[in-house]
């Protein structure tokens, strides 16, 4: 019997989600802890969103240094995004929307949400502890999960859900849609974050 297959697969609904390592993540990090420290110090409230538990800050201040830094070393990762998903830019600008920390204590975690109006959304991890909670984005396609049969390996097309383990300067972009959720911190350390949204506007629209 040939082995040759009898089929095409078209792979035409897969969501995309882009990891990768930020250079000089190790003083980019020092210098947010520093940032987020103040103001957590300023706000020790907090935003109340998807975490439970865990400290949710205002909208950070694009033009602070910090975080203009930031930005601009993740440029390129930004780009790439951008090309992957084809995006026409002719009289339009890639913008971030907003961006935040969240600082989740043991026992914290995040439940299960999207970024509305919104783009690509991001988790940048500043600092993290073993077990300190992965992030898991479940599938966008509600049809998908009706009915499934066992299967004898997990696969890009049985999978259910992926999650991803936090490791310090990793950082991980998706489409805003797409729910994810946060499991619980089961470290002693605090797990650290920076997000931000993204979004396309008119060139010189602000």
């Amino acid at each position: 019997m040939s082995g040759t297959r009898k089929t095409d697969v078209l792979s035409k609904f897969s969501t995309p989600i882009w990891i990768g390592e930020v250079d000089n993540a190790e003083s980019i990090n020092k210098n947010i802890l520093e940032y987020i420290n103040v103001i957590k110090k300023e706000n020790p409230q907090g935003l109340s969103k998807s975490n439970q538990l865990g400290w949710h800050s205002p909208d950070l201040d694009l033009k602070n240094e910090v975080i203009k830094n930031f930005f601009y070393n993740i440029s390129p990762m930004i780009k790439e995004v951008s090309d992957d998903m084809r995006w026409d830019l002719s009289g339009f600008e890639i913008k971030v929307s907003s961006c935040w920390s969240i600082i989740n204590k043991k026992f914290a975690s995040n439940a299960g949400h999207i970024h509305a109006n919104s783009l690509i959304s991001s988790a940048y991890y500043v600092q993290i502890g073993k077990d300190c909670g992965n992030i898991v984005f479940d599938d966008p396609r509600p049809g998908a999960v009706v009915k499934k049969h066992k299967y004898t390996k997990v696969g890009d097309w049985n999978q259910g859900n992926v999650s991803i383990e936090p490791k310090e300067g990793l950082l991980v972009m998706f489409p805003s849609y797409l729910t994810h959720y946060v499991q619980p911190n089961m470290s002693d350390k605090e797990r650290i974050i920076l997000s931000f949204n993204l979004d396309i506007i008119k060139k010189n629209d602000q």
